[in-house]
């Protein structure tokens, strides 16, 4: 018995992974699929940000010119492991820590705390790791070595990603739960919805517009704000190709979004216009993103042809 309790632990942690990554990513396509249906394109509930100006805590001070690059050998604690995204809002978490592993001199060396930050760009991946740790948690190791202990994530995407990961959890039982503890850092002018330059001086301009990202996102958050700050619909099903809203491709994560911009991605899609289909063929190409650095800059340097029409720096709060 004691064998085979692995097998069944990675089973279900791919399982798992794959069941969150295809409803969040193409929930859309699977109920279109299988159900024929369409989701009528609509406007967005515009929402009121409220303006945050964050306090400074009183919290324990490093001497920075003390820092060292050189690894905290000495600590007494249990290791701990946490998955991060290539992310600006996290550099101050990166900066208590020393970098990538705790460093001597560091505000982590300082509270005994060993640390090593894993970046993980891929939010379902995150996932598998947290329920790979709960697994083998709950199988009798105080001190599992697979998977991680914390994930880092987007705010405002912490309400998609934790129903979908605390389902799968909670198969494991119900002291299995992942929650919000607090936050590291603000995005400021990072996250952006990014698309043509004539989207930003006329928003009508992108209606009939294609634009890839991580559905349900903080990012996809952004251009659902702006569209319905404008007025404008928003096509639910990313299957589908609505020329009176904008239109979505799904990517694997903020990095596979600025992909499908440089590359073109294009896919051929049925036309619905009011919530039914035309009966019209239409090819779509990916003509806007939404994404945070580097996603921003390799668009950048390798195409080029959009602009920042929106983002966290005008979205302080989101």
């Amino acid at each position: 018995m004691l064998k085979k309790k692995p097998l069944k632990i990675i089973a279900f942690v791919l399982i798992a992974g794959a069941a969150i990554g295809l409803t969040r990513n193409y929930g859309g396509q699977i109920m279109s699929k299988f159900s024929g249906a369409v989701s009528e394109s609509q406007v967005p509930k515009s929402a009121v940000l409220p303006i945050v100006i964050p306090t400074a805590g009183n919290g324990t001070k490093i001497d920075l010119s003390k820092m060292s690059d050189q690894v905290n050998a000495n600590s007494t604690s249990v290791p701990i492991r946490m998955n991060i995204w290539a992310w600006s809002a996290q550099m101050g978490l990166l900066l208590a820590n020393g970098g990538k592993e705790t460093t001597q001199g560091s505000l982590m060396a300082a509270k005994d705390i060993n640390l090593s930050l894993v970046r993980q760009d891929n939010a379902e991946k995150m996932q598998e790791n947290l329920i790979a740790f709960a697994t083998e948690l709950k199988y009798g190791n105080p001190q599992p070595s697979n998977g991680v202990h914390f994930v880092s994530i987007m705010g405002d995407g912490s309400a998609s990603f934790l129903k979908g990961l605390n389902d799968q959890l909670l198969k494991l039982g119900n002291n299995y739960k992942a929650v919000v503890i607090g936050s590291c850092g603000y995005s400021r002018g990072e996250d952006k919805f990014m698309g043509p330059s004539t989207w930003r001086a006329n928003p009508e301009k992108s209606k009939g517009g294609v634009v890839a990202g991580y559905l349900r996102d903080g990012d996809w958050n952004i251009a659902q704000k702006w569209l319905g700050d404008n007025g404008l619909k928003n096509n639910p099903d990313e299957t589908t190709y609505d020329p009176n809203a904008l239109n979505w491709v799904a990517s694997e994560d903020y990095i596979d979004a600025a992909q499908k911009y440089i590359s073109a991605y294009s896919e051929q899609r049925d036309e619905v216009i009011n919530g039914k289909r035309t009966g019209k063929k239409v090819n779509i190409t990916v003509d806007g993103v939404v994404t945070w650095t580097p996603g921003d800059v390799t668009i950048a340097k390798k195409k080029g042809g959009i602009v920042s029409i929106v983002s966290t720096r005008e979205y302080a709060s989101q």
